[in-house]
């Protein structure tokens, strides 16, 4: 039996159960490839405020180098808001990572 990934999110659930634990493995394999480290970027929103570019916020990104976090405050602000970026940038990879494992289905047994 294969086990979710422990931050799956709850929308994704119940596709991903219905699966076949093949394509379990694989969307495990696909989703934690390409999810967000809680931890690393919560730590880079404090440390190196480069966070934005790893949400695939380029030009928020951009912005908030530009007006130097915008002049301080904005950046202060990005501490509280960067755990919830992640958290929809995660659903968001899970979702993709679900359409591509369910829709290439066919490819992956003609492979």
């Amino acid at each position: 039996m294969t086990l979710p990934p422990s931050d799956l999110p709850p929308a994704v659930f119940p596709s991903y159960q219905s699966f076949p634990p093949e394509q379990k493995d694989a969307f495990g394999r696909l989703y934690d490839a390409r999810k967000r480290s809680m931890a690393l970027i919560v730590a880079l929103s404090i440390l190196f405020p480069i966070q934005l570019f790893f949400l695939d916020k380029i030009l928020l990104g951009v912005l908030f180098l530009i007006t130097g976090g915008g002049f301080g405050v904005w950046y202060v602000i990005e501490w509280f808001l960067t755990p919830r970026r992640v958290r929809d940038y995660n659903a968001k990879v899970a979702v993709d990572a679900l359409a591509f494992i369910g829709g290439g289905t066919d490819n992956a047994q003609e492979e």
